[in-house]
């Protein structure tokens, strides 16, 4: 059985919050055709916790969302972000942000 090959959008995002990572990993499932209860069933999660991580709320729990990323043939890979354009814009407004 050949495995399919499959493209992320969600790897061209800078992802930085937990509802960013929450979206990318919902929009693999999707692409793989994994319905939730498939997704949840085989990284070992309750259907509840997968709808609530897919959704951003509540706490991921590392464990659980490093079952789920092998389940849907992904990894977490840490590197040193790049410094980008709205990051100086953020620099630039001070440490007060956008409500200085």
């Amino acid at each position: 059985m050949t495995r399919a090959t499959y493209t992320l959008a969600a790897l061209d995002w800078d992802l930085r919050t937990p509802p960013e990572v929450s979206r990318a990993l919902k929009e693999r499932r999707k692409e793989l055709g994994m319905t939730q209860q498939e997704a949840a069933r085989q990284a070992g999660v309750s259907p509840q916790w997968l709808s609530a991580f897919e959704n951003g709320k509540g706490s991921c729990g590392t464990h659980r969302m490093m079952r789920l990323l092998g389940v849907l043939g992904l990894s977490l890979a840490l590197h040193e972000r790049p410094v980008t354009d709205i990051d100086r814009v953020l620099e630039g407004l001070g440490p007060g942000g956008v409500d200085a």
